[in-house]
């Protein structure tokens, strides 16, 4: 008998959980993720050589799978780009903004900026053209 109540005090035990961060919603966000990484290039293709990977890393990040570390964070800072221009400029003239050179980059393109890791130069630009600031 005293088997049955180890066995049910370790099933009534909590285990431990990822927080309002499960599994499954970190690939939802991932997902979602990917759409707006996504909007920014004509083709998956087109993430992938961005990015310096394979096709197919692409469709896992398309899944909502982990990718290394260092390439999450550019598809991420690509993400919140996108998100800070949404509502500011049209969604169909995204794509030529982030290529386009920027005078507030130093004449460089958002993308080849994010690219060095310097997102937060991006998004000052962001910020000083809704301004109206001229460079």
């Amino acid at each position: 008998m005293a088997r049955r109540q180890g066995a049910a005090a370790n099933a009534a035990s909590p285990t431990p959980d990822d927080g309002p961060f499960t599994s499954q919603a970190q690939e939802v966000i991932r997902g979602a993720t990917y759409f707006l990484v996504r909007s920014a290039f004509p083709t998956d293709a087109a993430i992938a050589e961005f990015a310096g990977i394979d096709r197919s890393r692409v469709t896992r990040f398309k899944q909502g799978k982990n990718l290394e570390p260092a390439t999450d964070d550019l598809l991420e800072d690509v993400s919140i780009t996108v998100t800070k221009l949404r509502g500011w400029i049209d969604d169909d003239l995204i794509p030529e903004w982030l290529r386009g050179t920027n005078a507030h980059l130093g004449h460089r393109t958002p993308l080849d900026v994010i690219r060095t890791g310097r997102v937060s130069e991006v998004l000052a630009a962001i910020e000083a053209e809704k301004s109206g600031a001229f460079s």
